[in-house]
């Protein structure tokens, strides 16, 4: 129903995403809702503006909602919504002190990781420490392929919060030696950062391992590194985790294994 491939990721990954895929034949149709699905006996008849396909399956995926209701909850006091879930602060502590809501049921990221590290930081609040969940560096892996991973910022939020103070590098797969030995060249590294202090502020990946290589990224947010921190550091030669060093020298006007871009000369 809506007009791009996840909506909620950066802009380029979406076009990115959807490149590849009409690369291999996968028809997408976007802005469009679907009306009714028959069973023809040999498969599915998906019926969707104004026009029907057929196919051997149909995976339905909506989103998904919190399992809340019916537990008792209201009736001791913990503040619940049927959407959003379980009210919890950063502490992951409900409205009733003692009670703690992690994971999916508490409205936050619908992650795996995410319910692990809030599970952490309750079982340490419940034994009396302090401890709180930071959502800055949260990854956000997608298994597509090729894979998509960001965390922190897209350049899209990032331009709303610093305006023309924002910085980005891109790094094309193409360019590193790793990727060429594997035959997997599809997509790029973007780091993304803010001009006035070098504030290193998200990672967005399309391509070859991805999902594992956005832990950098946290590493950095959480560090709250600058982007020549990203960018100086030394990393192991041939890998690909080169890739993302190299795109944040791409934006500090410094790149090694791609071209700088030449300024187009000032008319009169």
């Amino acid at each position: 129903m809506l007009p791009k491939l996840i909506p909620l990721e950066d802009d380029d990954a979406s076009k990115e995403l959807a490149k590849q895929f009409k690369k291999r034949g996968i028809e997408l149709n976007l802005e469009t809702q679907c009306d009714k699905v028959e069973d023809t006996g040999d498969g599915l008849r998906v019926h969707f503006g104004g026009q029907a396909k057929e196919c051997d399956l149909m995976l339905v995926a909506t989103g998904r909602g919190p399992n809340v209701e019916g537990l008792g909850l209201e009736e001791i006091g913990v503040e619940l919504d049927r959407k959003k879930g379980i009210a919890a602060d950063e502490h992951r502590r409900t409205t009733v002190p003692h009670i703690y809501a992690t994971g999916d049921c508490a409205g936050y990221w619908q992650l795996a990781h995410t319910a692990f590290r809030e599970a952490e930081v309750a079982a340490e609040n419940a034994m009396g420490h302090d401890a709180v969940v930071d959502n800055r560096g949260v990854p956000r892996p997608i298994y597509t392929d090729p894979e998509i991973a960001s965390v922190g910022l897209t350049e899209q939020a990032a331009r709303e919060q610093y305006g023309d103070d924002v910085v980005t590098g891109s790094f094309p797969w193409v360019a590193n030696g790793r990727a060429i030995m594997q035959n997997e060249t599809t997509g790029w590294v973007k780091t993304i950062h803010e001009s006035r202090y070098g504030e290193f502020l998200g990672l967005v990946m399309v391509g070859p391992h991805v999902t594992d290589l956005v832990e950098a990224g946290v590493v950095a947010l959480d560090a709250e590194a600058t982007i020549e921190t990203v960018a100086d550091g030394m990393t192991a030669h041939p890998t690909l985790s080169e890739a993302i060093k190299e795109a944040g020298l791409v934006a500090l006007g410094r790149p090694i294994h791609v071209a700088t871009r030449r300024r187009t000369a000032a008319k009169a």
